[in-house]
């Protein structure tokens, strides 16, 4: 009898381990095991406010969906966000009037405004994991404020593969760069579009740098928390040109790439680098696009305090950063030991994602590399922080909630400027 059970236990044991495994795209490149720079710590230590960041939370009252992303046009008094309930909504902010203005394709996610037109407004939309409509595609859209048409800009992309998984960047100059001319006839393999979570556009509002931080399809919500896990190089950034009408690839090989923002290039017509954040890596990079160090990347911030999300400029030229989740010390031993990812990556996603978690803000310099102000926080007010938007009036927390009833989190989330930054 003992001998039976034991054979049982190990087929069971067996069984688990091979339908619990993550799909081959991540299961293949989990990466190595992480050190982190205590420097990173003690810098963030050493601005940190997370005694006083509650007490300037204000909720604006909103019949609102939780959103994922806003930008503010009118000189600051409307807003428009990219809501959970698939919808992008339009928040009169003086009148505390909130109303849908377009049902998006699947579900909208980052959005920015066209610097050179002030009636349109450019978003990624990939959706939720589940109960997405037949018909609607993944893509970079355009919406027209005006008349509230919606149209797609990019829906696919060039096929390419990361040899070797080598982290790769593409220098504006370099004729190697996969690129698919929409106008023209093309002869390489194309793909659909699988993701298109964040996007920032040129000053001149010519180009359009959009973010896509995996691209197997059919992903679900325990593959995004795996890809968090493995660290897999499976991000890539993309460019949309609208005057060639043409979206080329600017880098691949590159772990879960998701907000973007272009560096600042004064006396330049042309921007010479962007800085992307590396979600689960914890870290800011930048990708060199013109210059001496075209075609490179640098880390601009290593071993950040939490996982970075989206990424705006204030008026100052200063960074913030959305901390989705703070590296709990669970986490931080997970990704020092990486022995334990193919177990850990077996485990059921509801219990991940129940884990005590932060969320907060971290603000960097200009040029990225030195935290100005870090703040953390738990309890009912936020559950994620996606985006943290700096306006004069204050900065909106986009403030979402994976587990539980999502619906629970309405109206918009406000902070009043601290006050090491209110000049």
């Amino acid at each position: 009898m003992k001998k039976w059970l034991i054979i049982l236990l190990a087929v069971a044991g067996v069984t688990w381990w091979l339908t619990a495994a993550p799909r081959n795209e991540i299961g293949c490149c989990i990466a190595d095991s992480v050190t982190f720079d205590a420097a990173t710590t003690e810098l963030t230590d050493a601005v940190d406010q997370s005694s006083a960041f509650a007490a300037g939370i204000e909720e604006i009252v909103l019949d609102l969906p939780a959103y994922d992303d806003a930008v503010f046009l009118d000189d600051g008094k409307t807003i428009y966000v990219t809501a959970h309930d698939g919808k992008i909504w339009r928040v009169d902010l003086a009148a505390h009037i909130a109303e849908p203005l377009v049902d998006a394709p699947l579900m909208a996610w980052g959005i920015h405004e066209a610097p050179d037109d002030p009636a349109v407004i450019y978003f990624c939309s990939s959706g939720a994991y589940e109960d997405r409509p037949a018909g609607e595609a993944v893509g970079l859209y355009r919406l027209d404020l005006d008349t509230r048409v919606v149209k797609p800009l990019v829906l696919n992309v060039p096929q390419t593969s990361r040899a070797m998984q080598r982290p790769i960047v593409y220098a504006d100059h370099d004729t190697r760069a996969p690129e698919l001319r929409f106008n023209e006839k093309n002869d390489l393999a194309v793909r659909k579009l699988i993701v298109c979570d964040n996007l920032e556009v040129s000053e001149d509002g010519r180009r359009i740098y959009f973010s896509e931080p995996f691209d197997y399809e059919n992903s679900s919500t325990d593959d995004a928390i795996d890809e968090a896990i493995a660290l897999a190089p499976n991000g890539r950034l993309w460019l949309y040109d609208l005057d060639s009408h043409s979206v080329r690839l600017v880098a691949e090989g590159f772990h879960f790439i998701n907000g973007v923002l272009i560096d600042p290039h004064p006396g330049r017509i042309r921007e010479q680098s962007v800085i992307v954040t590396q979600t689960s890596q914890f870290r800011v990079a930048r990708f060199f696009l013109n210059g001496p160090k075209a075609g490179t990347s640098e880390i601009v911030i290593d071993s950040l305090p939490g996982m970075p999300d989206g990424m705006d400029r204030d008026a100052h030229g200063r960074i913030w950063l959305a901390m989705f989740t703070d590296r709990s010390p669970l986490l931080t031993w997970v990704h020092e030991n990486a022995w334990i990812k193919p177990v850990i990556m077996r485990l059921p996603v509801s219990l991940l994602l129940t884990q005590t978690q932060r969320t907060g803000v971290v603000v960097l310099s200009p040029d990225g590399g030195t935290p100005l102000y870090s703040a953390f926080y738990e309890g009912p007010e936020l559950a994620s922080i996606a985006s943290a938007v700096p306006a004069p009036s204050g900065i909106y927390l986009a403030n979402v909630k994976l587990d539980g009833d999502r619906n629970a989190v309405r109206g918009i989330q406000r902070l009043a400027w601290p006050e090491a930054l209110a000049n």
